[in-house]
């Protein structure tokens, strides 16, 4: 049996409202021997770590423990293991298996064409296996993984009124805000109002947040190139039951220049069942005069 596995067992064997506690423990021991990887992330002995998060974001942690839960019954997607989770009045805890490897963002100069070839391939794979396999478990209503209302950044004038939704036509109406406006009504909305009023989506399982930084390289690059494991899936704090075409647009909601940007290409790769939600949404950020940052 792994080592986090019986760790499991023995928190299984703790008083839930001690729990806390012991997290809070794990963690200033971790910070006072210099194993606080960020402000919220402490490596633990038996390769696992604690990540923490204050009070007005404790919805965020909550949730990614209920999306690597959900990850359990998923094969083919590579993630962290949940060990544990819990929460007092201020903080949420959630323990989980450290991916130990490179980080895409940090070694993203010293990848090859052939590299990020590879990690288009795998990421395809690992989300094809992740969105078949969550159509079953799917009620039809678009919320977080914990079935919670939706808080993404890439929706933040939904801060002050998170919602649950029920059709796709309900979400991408906030997704592609103003489209009625006056500046909008006769130039991108022609455009983009068809697929805002499609009807037969998937709602799917999504990461909710694929980006470079949250890709693990397993054992590091070299170890990688020599086809050691597929690349590792971290960060689900964002995950959620979402159209199929979220992905995609979460995935490069942060690129400012499509033509230039090569993790756009990458992932018009990855997603190309998402080609034409994919030109839609540049052309909403790029015209429709709405700032999402």
């Amino acid at each position: 049996m792994s080592a986090w596995r019986i760790i499991q067992f023995a928190l299984w064997l703790v008083p839930a409202r001690w729990k806390p506690l012991v997290f809070r423990w794990a963690a200033r021991i971790s910070a006072r021997h210099g194993h606080q990887v960020q402000f919220n992330i402490y490596r633990l002995p038996f390769n696992l770590v604690l990540k923490t998060t204050l009070y007005a974001d404790v919805g965020a942690n909550a949730n990614e423990a209920e999306a690597l839960h959900f990850l359990r019954g998923i094969h083919g997607v590579r993630a962290p293991q949940l060990v544990d989770c819990a929460a007092d009045k201020d903080t949420a805890y959630t323990l989980m298996t450290w991916i130990d490897g490179d980080c895409c963002e940090d070694i993203w100069d010293k990848l090859t064409t052939s590299d990020k070839d590879r990690i288009v391939d795998e990421l395809h794979t690992q989300l094809v296996h992740l969105h078949q396999q969550s159509m079953s478990h799917c009620n039809g209503t678009i919320c977080a993984a914990s079935g919670a209302p939706i808080y993404d950044p890439r929706l933040p004038w939904l801060q002050d009124d998170p919602r649950i939704f029920h059709s796709c036509r309900e979400f991408f109406e906030q997704v592609w805000l103003g489209l009625d406006a006056p500046k909008n009504r006769d130039t991108i909305r022609p455009a983009i109002q068809p697929l805002v009023e499609r009807e037969g989506l998937p709602i799917v399982f999504c990461h909710g947040d694929l980006l470079p930084k949250n890709l693990i390289l397993p054992g590091g690059l070299e170890r990688w190139r020599i086809g050691t494991a597929p690349l590792c899936l971290i960060d689900w704090e964002y995950a959620g039951w979402m159209p199929l075409c979220w992905e995609a647009l979460k995935a490069t909601w942060l690129v400012v220049d499509p033509d230039e940007d090569e993790w756009y290409g990458m992932m018009k790769r990855v997603f190309k069942e998402s080609a034409a939600e994919l030109e839609a949404d540049w052309l909403w950020r790029s015209k429709s005069g709405i700032t999402i940052l």
